[in-house]
């Protein structure tokens, strides 16, 4: 089994919405209730812009639909399927003007094509709409021991974005989502979920509940307490782990 968790603030880390599903669920399954449910509980919280990053097991349509709908901007790392990694290389090498050569061998090619997207809205109607597809193309042909390769290693990268930003900054807010990583290793560390207590689903599902409350409070905690007398720090922190606060 799994966790799939949404975060609110990747500096803070709160806890929104949890769901438990079995490991041979594909990720994408019940994945369009799960948006409409998360974006609806943080409209309740905060009617904030929302950013969503989702990862190339969920670059689906429908997904695109129900963010455009919603208003959110996103982020989805795109799933090239069939498409060639040659043919983006050389729609780079003909479209890209940020084009960098760290090392012999190696060069980036960092830009933005738009691509039509036909999906379903709520009411049945079905759109069709251009999105931006950002891309970061690495093309090696020399690797970092100085082997020539022959053919090159093309290494395709690209994200579905609704973000009026330049690409630099929406690759760094894609990557930064591996920030959340951290919290995912506090929920199961140190609150001990890393196995779950009990043989039954239903009865998992609700410690995973109970669980979001606890660490939603822990959060609070570790933000209430920096910067008080008597926690200070030799280093400047923005928040502290579960286990401290715990302690």
């Amino acid at each position: 089994m799994y966790r799939l968790n949404i975060f609110e603030n990747r500096k803070e880390g709160c806890l929104i919405n949890c769901e438990l599903r079995e490991g041979k669920q594909h990720c994408q399954k019940h994945t369009p209730e799960f948006l409409r449910e998360t974006i609806r509980l943080r409209r309740e919280i905060a009617n904030e812009p929302l950013l969503v990053r989702l990862d190339s097991g969920n670059d689906a349509a429908e997904n695109i639909g129900i963010l455009m709908e919603s208003g959110c901007h996103f982020i989805i790392k795109r799933n090239l399927r069939r498409e060639s990694k040659e043919e983006w290389l050389s729609m780079a090498e003909t479209c890209s003007r940020d084009v960098k050569t760290p090392r012999d061998g190696k060069t980036i090619y960092i830009g933005s094509d738009w691509k039509p997207v036909t999906y379903k809205t709520d009411s049945g109607e079905e759109k069709t709409i251009p999105i931006r597809a950002g891309y970061e193309i690495i093309n090696r042909t020399i690797d970092k021991f100085g082997q020539f390769l022959f053919p090159s290693d093309i290494e395709a990268n690209t994200w579905w974005t609704n973000l009026g930003m330049n690409e630099h900054d929406v690759i760094g807010l894609y990557h930064a989502h591996g920030e959340c990583e951290q919290f995912h290793s506090e929920i199961k560390t140190d609150m001990d979920l890393e196995r779950l207590p009990s043989g039954k689903f239903n009865a998992n599902e609700l410690a995973l509940e109970l669980a979001i409350i606890a660490y939603n409070i822990l959060c609070m905690i570790s933000r209430e307490s920096i910067g008080r007398r008597g926690t200070e720090t030799k280093h400047k922190v923005r928040r502290r782990r579960l286990r401290t606060n715990i302690l």
